[in-house]
Formats: C-alpha cells, structure tokens, sequence
C-alpha cells in the first residue's frame, strides 16, 4: 500500500451562464462579455481569441478551430469547421525526405523530412483557419460587435499578463526547438532567451509580465476590419511576404481565397438524447460509432468503472478507431463511407462481435461501405496522438450553448511568429504524409483532419449539456466516456471529468492508475492488454476535458474542469 495524489476541482453553480476554458484568463474574458449582456456566441469568441494571448503555444490568430454551437430562441444549431487549408501551390513531393527512412519530429509519425520542414520553420505552415471560424460564429448567432467581443484578448495582448506555472513550463520545454527563430524568440522570451519568470508566492522576485504589442494591433485590425483585416491587407502581405522571403509557399491569394465551412452538425441519438457535432474531419464519426454501438448495451446497470463497462467501452473504442484509421480523410480528395460508418445498421453489426467476458474483438475493423455500399478507398496510415490543443464550452442563463476546440498544430505551431503581426503560425503540414501515394499525402487545398470533438447534447427539455477537450486522438476516447458518465451513470459533469479513464485504439488498453487494482485486474483477466498511466501536470494521457451541464433538477448550470492544469470555470 502508498498514498495516492488526490487532486480535482471545484464546481461553479449558477443560472447566469458559465465559462468554462484551459486558462482563467481566457475564462475571465468570456464572463466578462456575458455580465456585459452577450450571449454564449459573443463569450465563446471572447474567450477563443483571448486564449490565443494567454495560451499561444495551444492555438491563436494562425490556429484552426472547430465549433458546434446552439441558439435556444430559434432552435437553430451549427456546426463551423476552421480547419487549415494546404496552400496552393503544396505538392506531395515538395519535401526531400530523410534517407535511411525514419520517423520524424512531429507528433502524427510520418516519415521524416530534411531539416524537420514539414514539422517546423517557413514550409509547413497551411492557411490558418481561426479567425474566420470565430469571426463566422459571431456572424451567425452572436449580438455584440467584433470590437466590443476583442476588447478583453487587446487589453491582454497590449497591457500583458502575468506568467503562471503553466505558460512557464510550455515554454522552457520549447526553447529548443524556437531558438530557430529569433523573431519568436523576441516576443515570448527574455532578451538572454530564457523563458520569462513566473508568478511565485513563496519568492521576492516580481514575476515577469508577457506584453504582444503587434498582437495587440493586429487583434485591433481584426476588430475594425473583420476577417478582411487578418486574410487580406497589410496582415496577410506581411505574413506572405516574410514566409516566402524564406522558402516557404503561402500567399496572399491563399489567405484571401480562404473560407470557413458552415454545416449542419453531425446529429446522433444516444437513448434518449439528441448529440450534436462538427460533422466530417473530427472526431465526430469516430465519437458517432462508438456510441452507436454502446447503445445496444446497459451500460447503467453495469455500474461506472466496472470491470464490464470499461471492456465494453474499450472494444467499441477500438473498433471505432480501427474503422478511422482504415476509411476516414479529407472527403474531397478520397471516397469516405460516412453513411456507414454513422449507420445504426453498422453499429448493430459490429456490436455483434463483442463478447461480453473476453477481449479484444478479434476484428477491430469491419465493412461500413455496405452501410449503403460504395467505392473503396485507400486505408489511412495511423497516426499517433497530438496534444497541444484547446478547448472551450459556454452556456448561457438563456440555455445558448458552444463547445469550441482550436489548435496551431505541434507545440508553438510552426514556430514562426510573424514580425510586426504578433502572429504564430500552424505548422499544418504536419498533419499530412510526406510521402507521396498515400490518401493521406500533401496536396494544393487540402483540409487537416483533426480529433477535434466539440459536442453539445440535448435532451427532451432541450439544451443539456456543452463538452470538449484537447489531448490529440484521446480527446475521442476522453469525451465519449464523459458523456457515458453523465447519460448512463448519472454523474455531475466535475465528478464525470474528474473520474479515472481509459484509451485505446488498436493496441493495448491504456488505464488510469486510480482504478481499483481489481479493476484493472478484471481486465487483464479478460483478455485486455493493461497498461497503467499517472495523470500529471504535465502530462496529457486521458485528455483534457472541460463542460457545462443543465442540472434539471434545480435549473442551475454546473460545471467541469480538467483537475491538473489552469483549466478553469467562470460564472455570473
């Protein structure tokens, strides 16, 4: 026997709406426009552009972002996909590869590229896809201006903030790989390029404040001009011009010719409840069949944590990622089975092969193609996991809601900040195989494909729930069993986030190290290969949730925050 770290997180309760967002700053930025009168559009922009200032190595101005969002007056609900966009003139040989063949430096373990250009510097950035996506969600169903929504990021940018643990520790582990590039270097480290110090209540030494002055102008461009005063303009022929001075191939043609996409969400039914999610290149298909599946089975009955739900949840994770792995990509470039893979037909097939005492399903992926048929597609490599991401969810005292989830790619994206713009750029080439021939291969207009899963639930009374989390491909397996933990067992969405959680893919079964010994036990006697992980500080193992939850029994919003970080919750 040893002591364990017991670590977790207070609840917000309110009826005036909650923020919820990975630093408090962001978090304050987002409440502050709700006690101003906006509603969860206008907040959930706030909040999005602010954690871009407080939080640049997770997402920002040269990010993507993928948003699902629901108006409660009209009963409208959207979904806007931000994702990073290849430039035009990209080709799936552009990059020299690195001979014998090894893996790269990037997070998705493509092959690896002379110099890490696909992974980092001036060629890897794609056409970021943020601020169009923010900018498009105030648009459609916000009420305040752009400048009245950026005026808390401006006054974060220009008059700076304090450093805290979090943004410390981020950069110092970066140091390495930034000092590559000494505009970056200028802005987000000391001049002797150490990171800069942060708040400490146990030491004399005054903490160091983070000041982005042309972030700042940018962020004021961007509220006087819109979308226009980042794709077109004195922004983008800055960062045209400095990215191919130094080889690499964006243009303004391809910033200006950039566009969000608006689309009806990805809805599917689950018991009772209706769940709502960006369609197409997320995590949304992947999250959809596994809930399809776990439908046919009680998992209330089984109890939260047992032994028989973890196994059940972990096959139908494993042939949900199975099947992603095989058929999912950019539906324009290659033939997609959506249809099937969505279907509750497919569900109830592939549900047939678990076996409810022995794991794992000897067949992890199936046929969705006669769910109806179609064309075959070339199967996806496999991709490992990313983790510097970040997720947002508001609810309003009106019931509006938004889960919000944006990214710049690798740690610091690209590395690249712009000069005169404050902007850091995605390094979106990462997301995409240097090797030419694969489904998965560059190519001119591609769009990134990302775990991202931002879900709104509804149930008979209508709105019930915002979820999202960072953490690469767990974020599928982190936000699916906080659904289950909240529709199936009925707990509090803190106590839900809170709880130990599982991942897996197609290899073992990774397992958080609070579960029961029996537990976890159970599951290796089932078949399961175990392997344990400690959540850290550091450490992204389960995801990063954060969310709201409508308490109907008392008409209260409650919240729920991931325990380790700076994850916060707001409310008025």
């Amino acid at each position: 026997m040893r002591s364990q770290r017991i670590i977790d997180k207070t609840e917000v309760v309110t009826e005036g709406g909650i923020v919820t967002a990975m630093h408090p700053l962001a978090a304050e930025a987002g409440a502050e426009i709700l006690r101003q009168g906006g509603n969860a559009a206008d907040a959930a922009v706030a909040a999005a552009f602010a954690i871009g200032v407080v939080e640049p190595f997770m997402s920002g101005l040269g990010g993507l972002a993928y948003i699902v969002a629901h108006d409660a007056a009209s009963g409208r609900t959207i979904g806007i996909d931000g994702s990073a966009v290849l430039p035009a003139a990209a080709r799936e040989d552009m990059f020299e590869l690195v001979e014998p063949p090894m893996r790269g430096s990037g997070v998705y373990g493509w092959r690896a590229t002379e110099d890490e250009a696909a992974e980092s510097g001036y060629r890897s950035p794609a056409v970021p896809g943020a601020v169009a996506a923010h900018t498009r969600l105030l648009d459609e169903l916000g009420t305040m201006s752009l400048g009245q929504v950026l005026a808390p990021a401006i006054r974060l940018a220009s008059e700076g903030f304090l450093l805290d643990w979090y943004v410390f520790a981020n950069c110092a582990s970066a140091m390495g790989r930034l000092r590559r590039f000494p505009e970056t270097m200028a802005v987000l480290f000391l001049p002797d390029g150490t990171p800069f110090r942060p708040v400490d209540h146990d030491d004399n030494c005054l903490p160091d404040r983070l000041r982005q002055v042309d972030l700042a102008n940018t962020l004021r461009r961007i509220a006087e001009q819109g979308a226009d005063g980042f794709y077109r303009g004195e922004i983008a022929g800055a960062i045209a011009g400095h990215i191919q001075a130094r080889g690499g191939i964006l243009t303004e043609q391809d910033l200006a010719g950039y566009r969000p996409q608006v689309r009806e969400p990805l809805q599917v039914s689950y018991r009772d409840k209706q769940i709502a999610m960006v369609p197409e290149n997320t995590g949304g298909p992947t999250v959809a069949e596994a809930l399809n599946i776990l439908e046919g089975f009680d998992l209330a009955a089984l109890g939260p944590n047992s032994v028989a739900a973890l196994h059940l949840v972990a096959e139908a994770l494993r042939m949900a990622f199975a099947d992603r792995f095989a058929y999912l990509g950019d539906t324009t470039a290659a033939a997609v089975p959506l249809a099937g893979l969505q279907s509750k037909a497919y569900a109830a097939a592939r549900r047939s092969q678990i076996e409810i005492d022995r794991g794992p399903v000897r067949q992890p992926a199936g046929d969705p193609w006669a769910h109806p048929p179609g064309s075959q597609t070339t199967p996806a490599r496999r991709q490992p996991p990313e983790r510097h991401t970040t997720h947002l969810s508001v609810i309003d005292r009106h019931h509006n809601m938004v889960a919000l989830t944006a990214t710049i790619g690798q740690l610091f994206g690209s590395g690249v900040i712009v000069p005169g713009t404050g902007v850091l750029l995605n390094n979106g080439m990462m997301w995409f195989d240097p090797e030419p021939g694969n489904v998965n291969s560059i190519g001119p207009g591609k769009r990134t494909m990302s775990a991202a899963t931002p879900t709104l639930i509804f149930d008979e009374q209508g709105p019930l729930m915002a979820v999202g989390a960072p953490g690469g491909r767990k974020v599928i397996s982190g936000v699916l069993q906080i659904m289950l933990n909240v529709l199936d067992h009925g707990l509090g969405m803190q106590a839900s986030i809170s709880a130990p959680r599982i991942h897996t893919e197609t290899g073992p079964l990774f397992a958080d190290v609070r579960l029961p010994n029996g537990v976890i036990q159970g599951l290796r006697d089932i078949g399961h290969e175990v392997v344990l992980r400690e959540e850290t500080f550091l450490s992204s193992y389960f995801a990063r949730p954060n969310g709201i939850l409508v308490d109907r029994d008392t008409g209260t919003l409650r919240s729920g925050v991931e325990p380790y970080k700076m994850s916060t919750a707001v409310g008025i």
